[in-house]
This record gives C-alpha cells, sequence and structure tokens, in this order.
C-alpha cells in the first residue's frame, strides 16, 4: 500500500481520489501550484499526470465520463436500438428525440473541458528535468489521455473546440476558439493516439503495480474503433491483427459471465477497465438496473433503471450462456412473477421495458454494497477488438476470409451455440448481418450499440423501428447520429463556433 497525492491543474487545483491501483489516496487542495516547487520530482511528474491524465476517465459514483447515470458509454447504449429505461424522462436519448435546449448535452460537453487540463500537463512535463524513459512515458499516456478524450467527444458531437497552449496561458483574455474541421479533428486523433503507442508497453501483468495506467493495447483498440467509424478498413484490418499478436498478452476468457466478476478481475480478456475498490473508487451499475423487488439483494439499493428491450431481447438464441448476465424472469419478494409475458401488459410493470442487463457479479452481487460496487468496470475488452477485425478484414477485402469466420465461431462457441459454416452466408452482406447481431448480444451495455448501426448504416431505420415498436415518436435522422452542442457553448462563441447540422 502507498499514498498517492493527484494534483490537478486549474484555478483551483483539487486532487481526485482514483482507484487506479490498490493504493490509499490522499485528497489535498491546492489555490495554486508555484513551479518553482511543485512539479520537480519524478513523484511529482507521476501524481501530476495521473491526476490530469486519468481523473476524466473515471466512474466513481456520478464522477468522471464512464459512470453509469451519465457517462459516455451508458448513453451511447441508451440512444441504440436495445437501449431502454424505465424512468419516464429519458425519451429524448432512449427515442432521439434531441434539441439544443436539452439538459442531457451539457452532461457529456463537461468532459470537454479536461482537453485543456491535460494540454497544460503535457507543458509542465515537457520543462521538467527527468530521465528521457520517464518523461516520454509520463507524456505518452498524456497524449493518449488527449486522444482517447478526442477520439469520445468526437464520437457524439464531431469536432470541438482544441485550445493550444499558448491560448491556455493567457485565461484572462477572451478568446473564442472556434471547432476544428471534420478533418483537423480525425487527424489531432490519430496524431496523439500512434505517437502514445509507439512509448507504451503492450500491457501490463495484472500482478504490476502500473495495471491500469495506459497502454499501447488501449491506443490501439481506440484506434481501432476511430479506423472503423471512419470506414479506414486496411488500416482498421491491420490494427485487429496487431492486437492479436502474443506480446499483448490478450485471449478470450473460457466463460463469459466470469467477465464481470469481482473473483475474476484483471482477466486477460481486459484491455482497459475502470480500476474500482471500496471506499476509493466504486461504481453504481446494479442500482441503476435491478427492480426493488429483486430476491437475494436485500442489502442493495435497487431504482429499477436500465432495460434491454423485449424486442432485442427475443433476437438471442436459445442456450445463449450470454443470457445468465441477463435477468428476464423471476418471481419477486412479495412472490409476483415477472417475465416479458406478464409485464408487457402494462407499463406499471417492473419489466415492462425490457429485461434486466446485470451483466456484473450477476445474481450473487458480491462486489455491491448498498448502492456501490468495486467490480472493475470493463471499457474495452479483446472479444471487442477480434469482432471488430472480423468485421474489417470482410468489408476491406469484400469476401468472408477464413480468419473473419474463425473469430465469429470463437465467440459464439464461448456462448454455448453452434458454429456458423461457409453454406450459412448468402454473400459478405449476410456474414455482416450475423456480425452485427452477434456483436449486439456479445457486448450489450458495453457503449458499442450505436457505433455499430452507424457503421454499419442502419442506425436510423433500427431507431424507427425501435420506436414503432413501443408506440414512441422519434425525430431521428442521418443527422442525429450526432447529438448537438449545448445551446450555451453556441451562445458563447458569438457566431465563430456552429452548431451540428439538423439542430
Amino acid at each position: 500500500m502507498k499514498n498517492i497525492k493527484y494534483y490537478l491543474l486549474g484555478g483551483v487545483i483539487t486532487a481526485f481520489s482514483l482507484g487506479l491501483t490498490s493504493c490509499e489516496l490522499e485528497s489535498e487542495i491546492y489555490d495554486s501550484i508555484n513551479g518553482g516547487i511543485f512539479p520537480t520530482t519524478e513523484s511529482d511528474a507521476e501524481a501530476l499526470v495521473t491526476g490530469n491524465a486519468y481523473s476524466v476517465f473515471m466512474n466513481n459514483g456520478y464522477d468522471g465520463m464512464f459512470n453509469i447515470a451519465t457517462g459516455v458509454l451508458l448513453v451511447s447504449d441508451l440512444m441504440s436500438d436495445y437501449g431502454e429505461c424505465t424512468w419516464r424522462g429519458w425519451e429524448p436519448i432512449l427515442y432521439n428525440r434531441w434539441s439544443v435546449g436539452n439538459s442531457y448535452n451539457d452532461n457529456h460537453w463537461r468532459w470537454a473541458k479536461y482537453m485543456g487540463k491535460i494540454t497544460m500537463t503535457i507543458d509542465r512535463i515537457e520543462k521538467m528535468d527527468l530521465s528521457d524513459d520517464v518523461k516520454n512515458k509520463y507524456l505518452a499516456e498524456l497524449h493518449c489521455a488527449r486522444g482517447w478524450l478526442a477520439f469520445s467527444m468526437w464520437d457524439l458531437y464531431g469536432p470541438i473546440p482544441i485550445a493550444d497552449i499558448e491560448t491556455l496561458k493567457k485565461p484572462l483574455e477572451e478568446q473564442i476558439i472556434p471547432r476544428l474541421s471534420e478533418e483537423e479533428m480525425q487527424n489531432f486523433i490519430v496524431t496523439e493516439l500512434t505517437a502514445a503507442a509507439s512509448v507504451l508497453p503492450y500491457s501490463y501483468a495484472k500482478e504490476s503495480s502500473e495495471y491500469g495506467r495506459f497502454t499501447k493495447g488501449l491506443c490501439n483498440m481506440v484506434l481501432l474503433k476511430f479506423y472503423m467509424q471512419t470506414q479506414q478498413w486496411a488500416k482498421a484490418e491491420e490494427l485487429g491483427r496487431e492486437l492479436t499478436k502474443a506480446e499483448y498478452g490478450y485471449k478470450l476468457e473460457p466463460n463469459y459471465a466470469s467477465i464481470f466478476k469481482l473473483a475474476n478481475e484483471k482477466n486477460a480478456e481486459t484491455i482497459w477497465a475502470v480500476n474500482c475498490l471500496r471506499g476509493t473508487q466504486e461504481h453504481k451499475w446494479h442500482p441503476h438496473v435491478l427492480p426493488n423487488d429483486f430476491p437475494g439483494s436485500e442489502t442493495l439499493t435497487k431504482w429499477n433503471g436500465y432495460k434491454i428491450s423485449w424486442d432485442f431481447f427475443d433476437t438471442f438464441e436459445p442456450g445463449d450462456k450470454r443470457l445468465e448476465t441477463i435477468i428476464y424472469a423471476y418471481t419477486g419478494t412479495d412472490g409476483t412473477t415477472h417475465s416479458e409475458v406478464n409485464d408487457k401488459v402494462s407499463s406499471d410493470k417492473l419489466l415492462y421495458y425490457g429485461a434486466i442487463p446485470c451483466k456484473y457479479d450477476c445474481y450473487d452481487f458480491v462486489g455491491t454494497q448498498g448502492e456501490n460496487s468495486e467490480t472493475d468496470y470493463i471499457i474495452y475488452r479483446y472479444a471487442d477488438a477480434v469482432t471488430l477485425y472480423a468485421e474489417a478484414m470482410v468489408r476491406n477485402q469484400n469476401m468472408i476470409t477464413d480468419e473473419a469466420l474463425y473469430w465469429l465461431n470463437e465467440i459464439r462457441k464461448r456462448a454455448g451455440l453452434s458454429e456458423y459454416q461457409r453454406s450459412d452466408f448468402s454473400n459478405t452482406r449476410d456474414f455482416l448481418d450475423k456480425l452485427l447481431l452477434e456483436r449486439g448480444h456479445e457486448l450489450f451495455f458495453e457503449g458499442c450499440r450505436r457505433q455499430d448501426l452507424i457503421r454499419d448504416g442502419s442506425y436510423v431505420d433500427a431507431i424507427k423501428h425501435k420506436c414503432q415498436v413501443v408506440g414512441q415518436t422519434t425525430l431521428v435522422n442521418k443527422n442525429y447520429e450526432r447529438i448537438p452542442l449545448p445551446q450555451s457553448v453556441i451562445n458563447e462563441g458569438k457566431g465563430q463556433i456552429e452548431q451540428n447540422p439538423g439542430y
């Protein structure tokens, strides 16, 4: 155990308690940073980088861009064809009724401010007297953070304003920074992540005190997703193949449910996860999904929120082992039997909107106390990488390759399903359709579905179908693949920051 102090650059420097390793963290507040006193040592540099490169990528209560209430992965899935929620008031997200005045826009835009903090930290570290290896590692982590955050914002909003260091050094001057062009934004993402990947280690062993820090594997995973979304199939295929190399150490876990168990944290399938620890960093998955009468969970907080729509749930094949992490029928503590048949009859039924995406520590809930879970929250894993790789191969080569079929079948075999034969596909489009559905079953509520549908060109039709099934209206069109910038940003831009088309 050790004590680590985290410093954040800004008007007031606040220390965040992060659960990156099994550490006991101290929290301190500083009114300013004296450059002659801090940072000067290697431990200062580590604290500064950890605080500013990692603080945005948290899932601690309602903090961090991966939190369970307003996090980018969670909201992205609610915007997809299977995302549902019992709580009314979430219709703009669930059924794509975005508007410029919607407060949900602000929830995600707030992460963009961390770009400036990361850039300022890069400037600080560059000026420090450190060994080349140490300095290059910390700078690479910062560039990874900046590239990853830029990708996440671009995915939701498109290009954003990004201030350079000279602008950031003049905080009292009123300067309006316009949005980057699409080309500039894409180049920025690639440049940052590529630079970081060239320095960082492939991965960290789960026993390492460095586990949880950024790696080459993480950089390349984000780049893979970027190349897929920009339909650069050859580059995506190359990166997908790269991630299968032995140097990274990734492999599919033999049991699907075990991936998300407290006892199996840091498993070899995990590319990067938010490292959680009791009293340090804890997420709120179970209270957001469990109904209040679910048996065996009497000590847990339960709000009966997020659901997998019944329409999508019914696409799972019988015997699919991934269903072991979805609660779709149960007898409540008062003796009421809940199921699709019983609960779809009335909106006051607990499973009216869909099945429960339990996912983590399903049925035993060993990582959760009250409303807080210390089970690591997985952001990217190998199954995501290899199925993207399979898709990239087929799209790039316009043929069903043996390797693409192999990876699709590896995922199906683990789920206890029969393997596909070549004769099962009428053409490459049929393969892509089956792979799209397989990814939906494999990666539910892991932040992939909206991106998958957009990349496939089927997002608009999928949302229209979703709304038609449940009797809801939608505003969705091609423009709604991105959400609007907050109106406050447009107002402050004084005509120099343009709103996304269609809003």
